[in-house]
């Protein structure tokens, strides 16, 4: 599979009530890892995402919840388990979360899944079978794909296994990689990814809450392309995006039907063209924003779909390397940050703002589903790990 998330693994990738904070209290700053794949070739571009928020209240979101099973490793493990160097987490709501983790008392290492079902205050740790890594790896081969607060499936880098479990990690079944049949749909609880084929357009594969795969009916009605995005992405409406394009234009596409119709979103500026490859940023799902770095930097929503486009970076300063970029993510309520990486500056811009403006510096942080993470260690995003579900207060993730 042509998956730039799997090239990035060591480089770092839903809500909840929240409490009013306080109007002067900046709430959030998150750094993170923005993917992306370029037309040319398989390369990516990482970007800063910073969260913060001065006032208004944060909106919840929870995403929804989700054979005898072959011998495994007992589940108390052997040696210390620790997170991998290299983070796999993942909170499907405010107290449900798994994280990938790894004993060591011999080398190959065992990984283990670690579940939680307080928010962090605890953690559960089992054996996933018949899968070790070598000692000085930095993480496992397999992405961390969390369908509920129960369900989680570990597909392989290369396509060839997938581990499943449905309570947890306690039990595990093998179910095929290999999409079976069609669906009209991607079902609640299910999860989709692209598939780029050669010179043919792309297909929709959907993980059903099962643990099996299917091809959806109705992909978007692209020519054949390159996928900047390996994930369907899921906004926080319930929206599909699509990302992706070929030697002649960019293309973004939305569905308001779980994968029934797509909708061609019509993209401003230089994000249009062949190769731009500018990171459309969905997560609100009905506020759509587009952050340009190059060749000028640009900064653009919009919230009906593309019909109409305002530019809100009139006022963000030159790029003094020319190749900085910016990094930027969207806030529960659909306030816009965007990062300056060299400088730290945060420029913010509320639903109600036409233009970003300077709101001071702030920390490295990330969202992992349903709530926040930084490493608290010398440099970037380093352990120890911290989760907050708030991020104001934070505590150790410690297994």
């Amino acid at each position: 599979m042509h998956d730039v998330d799997r090239l990035l693994r060591d480089e770092l990738h839903r809500r909840s009530d929240l409490p009013a904070p306080s109007a002067a209290a900046v709430v959030t700053a998150v750094h993170g890892l923005r993917r992306r794949r370029r037309i040319t070739a398989v390369a990516a571009l990482s970007a800063v995402a910073v969260l913060a928020t001065l006032a208004g209240t944060i909106s919840a979101l929870r995403p929804t919840a989700g054979s005898v099973p072959p011998a495994f490793p007992p589940s108390s493990p052997a040696g210390e388990v620790s997170l991998t160097e290299s983070p796999e987490v993942w909170f499907a709501d405010a107290d449900h979360g798994f994280a990938l983790a790894r004993a060591c008392p011999a080398d190959p290492c065992q990984l283990y899944l670690a579940q939680t079902e307080d928010g962090g205050a605890s953690w559960q740790r089992h054996a996933v079978p018949g899968e070790t890594m070598p000692a000085e790896q930095r993480g496992p081969q397999l992405n961390l794909r969390v369908l509920s607060a129960t369900t989680v499936a570990l597909d392989s880098y290369d396509g060839t296994r997938r581990r499943f479990t449905t309570d947890g990690g306690r039990t595990w079944t093998s179910p095929s990689m290999e999409p079976q049949g069609t669906v009209a749909e991607i079902p609640e609880g299910g999860l989709a990814e692209v598939r780029s084929n050669t010179g043919k357009p792309i297909d929709i594969v959907v993980l059903r809450p099962d643990g099996s795969s299917a091809l959806l009916a109705t992909p978007p009605p692209t020519k054949p392309l390159t996928s900047m995005w390996t994930k369907v992405v899921r906004g926080d409406d319930g929206s599909a995006w699509v990302h992706g394009g070929d030697d002649t234009k960019t293309w973004l596409w939305v569905s308001r039907d779980r994968g029934r119709t797509w909708r061609d979103v019509p993209l401003p500026g230089d994000a249009a063209r062949a190769g731009a490859g500018q990171r459309p940023y969905v997560d609100h799902g009905r506020i759509l924003f587009i952050v340009e770095s190059s060749p000028k930097r640009r900064v653009w929503r919009t919230t009906d779909d593309g019909a109409h486009w305002a530019d809100l970076g009139k006022d963000l300063p030159p790029d003094p390397s020319g190749d900085a970029g910016l990094g930027a993510v969207v806030c529960f309520d659909g306030t816009l940050l965007v990062y300056e990486p060299l400088s730290g500056a945060v420029y913010r811009a509320m639903p109600s703002e036409a233009t970003l403006g300077r709101v001071g510096d702030a920390p490295l942080w990330d969202r992992f589903g349903a709530r926040y993470l930084r490493g608290a260690g010398r440099k970037t995003f380093e352990p120890p790990f911290e989760h907050s579900l708030d991020g104001l207060t934070w505590t150790e993730l410690r297994l």
